[in-house]
């Protein structure tokens, strides 16, 4: 049985451990409500963008990219999409294709959501398809290009591995391009709500499926000689995207349409305990003026408890 002291000590030791966790606030949520998706934070992406394997192109079109029933839905489609920037003379795969065999979703948050240091926590929720790569990853806006800017791959789902998350980093140290990769083992996820999160402090970043660690990375490791380390310096923005091919397999055209749910990001930051972090948002909306008019003093009708007037609902979680 515990003595007075040994309960005291206790007492005092779990009211330091609530302090300490209560200084790590959600600053910044995504709950993809409503029924257009919010410009303020996201970009959608359009035409080709990245990876010249991947066979699909990006269009803002509802069918492909809309906020429905709570959640962001990326679809991709088999069909053919022509190239909005095509131009047959242009060196450069992203303008010499004229059109593509799919079409699917892809949204960023750079220039608009951009943070260092912090708790994720995704919820959402992949189908599975032949030729299907859906992803959850940050790129940092640290100069040099790609990959020495640094990039992070919470999730990403190839078909020919169904069971697991690919979960990886890119980083350049003195001059060579490393790539730690971990695939998990995590069952049939495909149609299931999943959590994917990460934890990305000074010292390392942590990527999760379902609060199990799926990699590690010890950002002591990283810093090159000369003291650069982009996952300590910068910031990095969000991607969420449905790509397909690329690093997976051809997709079979029967497979399609297949779609890719974003239930929320969510972002928690501990200010005090790591005082580097930073959290870049846009500026609020400013509210529209609105015209004033003078009226004459009128008699008004007395309101009966059996009138009504008009009230609008908030949709909540």
């Amino acid at each position: 049985m515990l003595g007075f002291r040994q309960r005291i000590l206790l007492i005092l030791l779990a009211c330091c451990a609530g302090s300490a966790m209560a200084l790590e606030r959600c600053v910044w949520r995504e709950e993809f409500a409503g029924s257009k998706l919010n410009t303020r934070f996201w970009t959608p992406e359009k035409n080709f963008v990245r990876n010249v394997d991947a066979v699909q192109i990006y269009t803002d079109r509802p069918k492909n990219l809309a906020l429905k029933g709570g959640s962001l839905r990326l679809t991709s489609y088999h069909e053919t999409f022509e190239n909005e920037n095509y131009n047959p003379n242009s060196a450069s795969w992203l303008e010499n294709r004229k059109s593509a065999d799919y079409t699917s979703g892809s949204v960023n948050s750079n220039g608009k959501v951009e943070f260092r240091y912090g708790r994720v926590e995704i919820r959402a929720k992949l189908e599975f398809g032949k030729g299907i790569w859906p992803a959850l990853w940050l790129i940092g806006n640290n100069p040099g290009g790609w990959p020495a800017c640094g990039e992070i791959d919470i999730l990403e789902y190839i078909s020919q591995e169904p069971n697991n998350v690919q979960a990886t980093f890119h980083y350049v140290k003195n001059g060579k391009y490393i790539h730690p990769s971990n695939s998990f083992p995590a069952g049939r996820m495909d149609n299931t709500w999943h959590i994917y999160g990460m934890n990305w402090t000074p010292e390392k970043i942590e990527l999760t499926f379902d609060k199990k660690v799926t990699n590690t990375l010890n950002l002591a490791d990283v810093t090159s000689s000369d003291g650069s380390n982009p996952f300590t310096s910068g910031t990095f923005f969000l991607i969420l995207n449905q790509a397909l091919d690329g690093w997976s397999e051809a997709p079979d055209p029967e497979a399609y349409p297949r779609t890719f749910s974003i239930d929320y990001v969510r972002l928690y930051q501990d200010k005090a305990k790591y005082p580097d972090s930073i959290l870049k948002l846009p500026e609020p909306e400013k509210a529209q003026p609105t015209k004033t008019q003078t009226k004459k003093k009128v008699r008004t009708k007395k309101t009966t408890s059996s009138e009504t007037s008009r009230s609008s609902t908030k949709k909540s979680k």
